[in-house]
Order: structure tokens, then sequence, then C-alpha cells
């Protein structure tokens, strides 16, 4: 199975729906409440997503996700670095792991 390239359209509606949702959960956490896990996964799967492209991060989703990290003793890496820049993709991978493996006890 090949992946199609994502359209600029498509691009853009994800980065509309990742900042409804950051917004939501950013919501969650300045009143106290849990963000729910699905929300976390579909958080770190849009960034993922948008890393992978090339798009950077809407500022409210680099915030949303600082602030999960944070409550859960995690560190997350700076949005739409390269390789090069010396990211380590490998604790970005174990971040976003971190989430799924949560998801699937609940």
């Amino acid at each position: 199975m090949t992946a199609e390239p994502a359209s600029p359209e498509r691009l853009f509606e994800v980065l509309r729906l990742c900042t409804a949702l950051s917004d939501r959960a950013l919501d969650a956490l300045i009143t106290g409440g849990v963000v729910p896990a699905e929300q976390t996964v579909a958080l770190a799967k849009a960034a993922r997503l948008l890393q992978d492209y090339g798009v950077e991060w809407p500022p409210l989703l680099t915030h949303v996700m600082h602030e999960i990290a944070y409550k859960d003793g995690r560190s997350v890496p700076a949005p739409g670095t390269e390789p090069s820049d010396g990211a380590d993709l490998d604790s970005l991978t174990r971040f976003f792991a971190g989430f799924r493996k949560n998801k699937e006890h609940q």
C-alpha cells in the first residue's frame, strides 16, 4: 500500500481540526479537567503528520503538547525540527508511542 501525498487543502483541514481540538484540550487543562486519551492520541498523530509533511505546528498545538507532556512528566521536541537540526526522532517516536500505550490500557 502506498500513501498519496497530502494536498494543501487536506493539510489545511488537518491544521484547522488540530487547532480546534487543541483549543478543547487547553480548555480542559485550564479548568483542571483531564484531556481524554483519544484527544491526546489524535493531537499526537496530527503533530506527527504535520511534521512528516514539513508543516509548522500551530502555536496552540505546541502549547497543548507541552502542557500534556509536562503533566505526564515527559518532554516534547520543538516542532518543525529536522534531523539535521539535532532533533532526536527516536525520542519523538517514544513520546507518541507512550500515548498509544496509555490509550490501549484504558
